[in-house]
C-alpha cells in the first residue's frame, strides 16, 4: 500500500461533517454523509480516512475479474493490520465508521494484540497536520519521528510517521534479588496515595527508582511509569511517551486522544492533557487508585513542559497520583500544593541508610563479613549515602586489611572520585564547577566566605542552585546561612583540584583566612593559614595537630565531648585524649581554661 495517500477523508468535529483534503490540506469539498461523493472515490486508488473512531488508509485492490476491493490498513503495535472494506459501492460512511470501530474499540483483539506489543508514538495519528510553530503549540520534533515537511505560501505541513517507542521506558524496572526493603520509606509512600503529588528529590545514589519499583511490585498498585531521558525534553515526545504508559496501565483511557488529528488548529499541551483527565475521569475503575510515575524529571527543563504538568496537577480526578523523581526540585508550584497538604515529600535525610539499613546492605546484599561497629563507621563516612556504601564495599572485596581501609575511607578512594566527577561534576556548567572547586576547601560555606574565596559577588544565587539541585549541599541552619558540603563530595573535589589546579590552592586557603580573621574567627583563621603555608606569628595554636585544632574549634563552640565525637567520626576516649594533649600544650587544667586562653590568644 502507498505511505502517503493523497486525499484524506476527515471528520471535522466544528464543521460536524466530513472534509475531502489533499495533501497539502486544502479542502476540496464537504462531504455530507449522505452525499454522492462516491463517484469520486472510484477514481481513486487509496486514501485517508480519519473519522470519529479511529483512522487508517483505504487502498482498492484488484483481482483476476471485478472492479477492485477496497481494504483498510493501518498499524497497531508495529505490526499491519488488514480489514475488509467492500466494493466501491459498498463505501458509505458507516461502513467506513463501522471499520475504524472495529480496529480501534477497546474490546477489538488488534487493541488486545497492540497492547502485548510496542506502543506507537502519540504523533502517528496526527498525520498530514497543519503545526504552529509558535512556543505555546506542539512543536516539530526534531528526532525520534520520521517528517516530511513540505513549505508553500508561507504555511508548513507535516507528515508524522509514528517510529515505535522504546516499550522498557514504559515499564518499571522490577527489584533487584538482594535488597534492602526499607518499610519505613514504602509505607510513607503508601500514605502519599491520598495527596495530588508526591516529589522524591534527591542527589544521584540515593535509591529513588529502586525505592520506587520495591514499593510498587510490594502490592496490586495500578500505574503508569515513564523512565525518561534527556531527549524526551521536547513537548512532543514528552507527549507520546506519557500518553503510552498510560495506555499500558488501559489502553481504553487514551481513544479520546484519537480527535486530535481531526483539528483544524494546533492544540496547546493543556488541551491534549485536558483530553487525558476527561478519559480518566470516565474511567470504568474509577474507585480504584492509579499512580502516574515520572522517572528522572530532571531531564525536563522546557518550560511548557513544566506549565503543562502544574495544569495537569490542578485537574487530576479523584485517585490519580503523580510520583515525581528527580535529582533536583522542578519548577512546579509546590509551595502551593505543600499548603494544601497534596505534597509528600522524601528527600537525602529521609533516604540516606540508617544503620541497620547499611549492615543489611553490606552483609547481606554486598555479602562482606563486617562487625556491626565496622558497618556503623562506614554509614557514618557515607553519610548514608547509598551508592557510597556501594562503592566503598567494591573496594573491600577480597581485602585482608578492612579495618585500616574503613578508617581511611574517604572522598579520596578512586571509585568515589571517578563517580562523583563523572555523574556530578562534569554534568554541570562552567560557572558552577568553578564555584564547586573554589568553595570545596572550606568545612562551611555561607554567602559572603564564598565571595571572598572566590573574589567576586553572586555567590548566594549559587548556593541557592546548589540546595535546589540537590548537588549535596547540606543546610546547617533553618535560615540557610551555613551550608556543608556532603563529606565524600568535598573530599573527592578537594583531590582533583589538589590534581588539575595545585597552586590555586593556597591561595583560596589565603583568602579564606583572611576572611576568618575579619570576623574574629580565629581557629579556622588559623587552620586556612596552616594550609596555605603562609608566616604567622607564633602562637600556642602551631603546636596542635590538624585533628587537635578541629576538636578545640569545637570545644569554642561548646560542643560536648559525645557532640565531638559524633562530629568528628571518633571515640569519645579519642576526643578525651586529644582534650588532654590540647591541656598539656596550652599548661591548662581544665577545658574552660583552654577555652579562655585560646580566645585570648594575640596572634593578629
Amino acid at each position: 500500500m502507498p505511505k502517503n495517500a493523497r486525499y484524506t477523508l476527515v471528520w471535522s468535529a466544528s464543521r460536524q461533517a466530513y472534509e475531502l483534503r489533499e495533501q497539502q490540506g486544502v479542502v476540496q469539498d464537504i462531504v455530507p454523509e449522505n452525499s454522492g461523493w462516491l463517484d469520486q472515490v472510484k477514481q481513486l486508488s487509496s486514501f485517508s480516512f480519519h473519522g470519529r473512531y479511529g483512522y487508517y488508509t483505504a487502498c482498492k485492490e484488484y483481482k483476476r475479474r471485478g472492479e477492485g476491493y477496497w481494504y483498510a490498513y493501518v498499524r497497531v503495535g508495529g505490526k499491519l493490520v488488514k480489514r475488509y472494506l467492500g466494493r466501491s459501492i459498498s463505501l458509505t460512511i458507516p461502513r467506513l465508521e463501522q471499520i475504524a470501530l472495529e480496529l480501534w474499540s477497546g474490546g477489538s483483539d488488534i487493541l488486545r494484540r497492540e497492547e502485548a506489543g510496542v506502543p506507537r508514538l502519540f504523533a502517528a495519528s496526527l498525520a498530514r497536520e497543519e503545526v504552529d510553530l509558535s512556543p505555546s503549540f506542539l512543536p516539530i520534533p526534531t528526532n525520534g519521528v520520521d517528517q516530511i515537511v513540505e513549505q508553500q505560501n508561507g504555511s508548513v505541513h507535516i507528515n508524522l510517521m509514528g517510529d515505535p517507542l522504546l516499550a522498557t521506558k514504559i515499564h518499571f524496572p522490577r527489584p533487584r534479588a538482594r535488597l534492602v526493603h526499607r518499610p519505613r520509606l514504602t509505607r510513607r509512600l503508601q500514605q502519599s496515595m491520598t495527596r495530588v503529588l508526591t516529589l522524591i528529590s534527591a542527589p544521584v545514589g540515593f535509591g529513588k527508582s529502586t525505592l520506587l519499583s520495591d514499593w510498587l511490585a510490594a502490592g496490586p498498585i495500578p500505574v503508569a511509569w515513564l523512565s525518561l531521558d534527556p531527549e524526551d525534553n521536547e513537548p512532543l515526545r514528552f507527549l507520546s511517551y506519557l500518553l503510552a504508559a498510560v495506555q499500558a496501565y488501559n489502553p481504553h483511557l487514551v481513544r479520546g486522544m484519537q480527535v486530535l488529528h481531526d483539528r483544524l488548529q494546533p492544540l496547546s499541551m493543556e488541551s491534549v492533557l485536558t483530553l487525558l483527565i476527561n478519559d480518566l475521569l470516565m474511567r470504568g475503575d474509577v474507585q480504584e487508585d492509579f499512580v502516574v510515575v515520572l522517572d528522572n524529571y530532571q531531564f525536563i527543563t522546557n518550560l511548557s513542559i513544566h506549565h503543562a504538568l502544574a495544569f495537569l496537577l490542578d485537574h487530576l480526578p479523584p485517585g490519580i497520583h503523580l510520583v515525581l523523581a528527580t535529582r533536583e526540585d522542578p519548577p512546579l508550584p509546590l509551595a502551593h500544593l505543600r499548603a494544601r497538604d497534596d505534597l509528600l515529600e522524601l528527600r537525602a535525610t529521609d533516604l540516606r541508610f540508617t544503620q541497620e539499613e547499611a549492615y543489611a546492605f553490606l552483609t547481606e546484599a554486598m555479602d562482606l563479613a563486617l562487625t556491626r561497629e565496622e558497618s556503623t563507621l562506614l554509614q557514618v563516612r557515607t553519610e548514608g549515602w547509598i551508592t557510597g556504601l556501594q562503592l566503598a564495599a567494591f573496594s573491600l572485596q577480597g581485602r585482608d586489611d578492612v579495618g585500616t581501609f574503613i578508617k581511611e575511607f574517604s572522598g579520596g578512594n578512586h571509585y568515589v572520585v571517578d563517580y562523583l566527577l563523572e555523574e556530578v561534576l562534569k554534568r554541570q556548567s562552567e560557572v558552577v564547577q568553578h564555584f564547586l572547586l573554589q568553595t570545596c576547601i572550606l568545612d562551611r560555606l555561607c554567602t559572603p566566605l564564598c565571595d571572598a574565596v572566590r573574589e567576586q559577588a553572586g555567590s548566594e544565587i549559587l548556593l541557592d542552585f546548589l540546595e535546589r539541585a540537590n548537588l549535596f549541599l547540606l543546610p546547617l541552619d533553618s535560615e540557610r546561612k551555613w551550608y556543608r558540603y556532603h563529606r565524600l563530595f568535598a573530599e573527592a573535589l578537594r583531590q582533583f583540584l589538589q590534581q588539575i589546579a595545585p597552586t590555586l590552592v593556597p591561595v583560596l586557603h589565603q583568602r579564606a583566612s583572611r576572611w576568618y580573621e575579619q570576623q574574629g574567627l580565629f581557629v579556622e583563621a588559623i587552620a586556612h593559614r596552616s594550609v596555605a603555608r603562609t608566616p604567622q606569628p607564633a602562637s600556642l595554636l602551631e603546636l596542635l595537630t590538624a585533628r587537635e585544632r578541629e576538636v578545640l574549634r569545637l570545644l569554642l563552640e561548646g560542643a560536648s565531648n559525645q557532640e565531638i565525637a559524633r562530629q568528628l567520626v571518633l571515640s569519645v576516649n579519642t576526643v578525651k585524649k586529644h582534650v588532654l594533649n590540647i591541656c598539656g600544650k596550652f599548661n591548662a587544667r581544665s577545658r574552660t581554661q583552654v577555652i579562655a586562653k585560646a580566645r585570648s590568644l594575640p596572634f593578629l
